[in-house]
């Protein structure tokens, strides 16, 4: 991948974590409760700051500021990485 534009990398890999969201979802709802559904949507690793749960972070009585960046990953964003790694191989 040598000599490729830092758009269209940044683009794959956001492209690579749509499709591993997406595939996710459809494993949430089609798969019933057993060990395979928790194997591909439980977190492996789990990144973030900020509030969850919506309480402000900063607050000043006139405005409060809520702000917060969370990663998770898990087998199905994994295979939407991977993907999105073959494909950009794959249209040099």
């Amino acid at each position: 991948m040598a000599k490729r534009d830092l758009k269209l990398i940044v683009f794959g890999i956001l492209c690579g974590a749509m499709i591993g969201t997406l595939l996710g979802n459809v494993f949430m709802f089609l798969l019933p409760e057993s060990a395979v559904k928790d194997f591909f949507l439980t977190s492996i690793f789990e990144f973030g700051f900020g509030s969850l749960d919506g309480t402000p972070i900063i607050d000043l009585e006139m405005f409060a500021i809520n702000f917060g960046v969370f990663l998770r990953f898990n087998v199905c964003s994994i295979i939407g990485f991977s993907v999105a790694y073959y494909l950009l191989k794959y249209f040099r």
